[in-house]
């Protein structure tokens, strides 16, 4: 549909959704038009006419609810662009001394603000961690951002790591990455982009199989367009994995901390589903453990 990638076009004109892929934007703006409040503006948008939709209000609320959800769930994370992580990369490249190559990928977990929040707590969160799923040999990373560059304090080797995240971008730095420093540091791996507004998207994990699958910060995004939580748990159901780990922010936008930050919610699902769970806390995120 013509109308859709005209609206594609002028959201990835924008610099800080630029490093989106066309595909994913074109997905979310079809699931928008799905919705009941912009259910006016897609008869709109299928007339042969596509001259006069941009100067339409109906087009100016809609456009403004895509772009605040991009906001929210990607481009928000995304503190610098991908030529400043291009050189951090080729500084790493470039580093001999173990000491100022750890405190490069603390930098580079600075450009995203989840990594970032926790590039200082990542040996404790590690360790929490794999002290309950013991030493696994291969993990899977969903929605990973910039996680990769935190695997220097993972605490073991000799481990195959997968990553997948709808930045094509930050892909290329990651396998760039990967290909330059995983051996020093003991493990191989690769990471590809991933859409979860895919109808199949579940079919390319499912054939991952992995001993743990981490899941920071990601259960809203699976859940934004279905009911309940119906999305998470379709998720949790169809990976292939022993351990899943999840994780919660514990303050609010506003940035206060939250009184009750365990999700009561999340706990019924899986003790419903009949999975055991230990639990967690840093400072800004609290984590959940799952054995399946």
């Amino acid at each position: 549909m013509k109308g859709i990638q005209t609206i594609v076009n002028e959201i990835t004109s924008v610099k800080k959704f630029s490093y989106l892929d066309d595909n994913f934007v074109g997905l979310i703006v079809s699931r928008f038009l799905d919705v009941k409040k912009h259910s006016k503006f897609r008869d709109i948008i299928e007339l042969e006419d596509y001259s006069k939709f941009k100067k339409n209000k109906l087009y100016k609320s809609f456009l403004k609810d895509v772009k605040s959800f991009l906001h929210d769930v990607y481009a928000v994370y995304h503190v610098k662009d991908i030529g400043g992580k291009e050189k951090i990369l080729s500084g790493m490249k470039r580093t001999k001394r173990k000491g100022d190559l750890l405190e490069l990928h603390k930098e580079m977990l600075h450009c995203h603000s989840s990594s970032r929040e926790r590039k200082d707590e990542y040996e404790e969160v590690y360790l929490k961690i794999f002290s309950v799923c013991g030493k696994p040999k291969k993990i899977l990373d969903v929605g990973c951002g910039l996680n990769p560059f935190s695997l220097p304090f993972i605490g073991f080797r000799n481990f195959e790591y997968v990553g997948c995240d709808v930045a094509g971008r930050d892909i290329e730095l990651v396998n760039k990455y990967i290909r330059a420093l995983g051996g020093f540091y003991g493990f191989n791996g690769r990471a590809f982009a991933l859409n979860i507004f895919e109808k199949d998207y579940l079919k390319t994990l499912r054939k991952i199989k992995c001993d743990v699958c981490l899941l920071f910060k990601m259960t809203d995004i699976f859940d934004y367009f279905d009911k309940g939580h119906s999305g998470t748990e379709r998720f949790l159901k169809g990976v292939s994995s022993k351990f899943i780990v999840v994780s919660f922010p514990t303050r609010t936008i506003a940035n206060r901390k939250m009184k009750y930050p365990r999700r009561k919610w999340f706990e019924l699902m899986t003790r419903r589903l009949g999975w055991n769970y230990d639990y967690f806390e840093i400072d800004n995120e609290c984590f959940y453990i799952v054995k399946k």
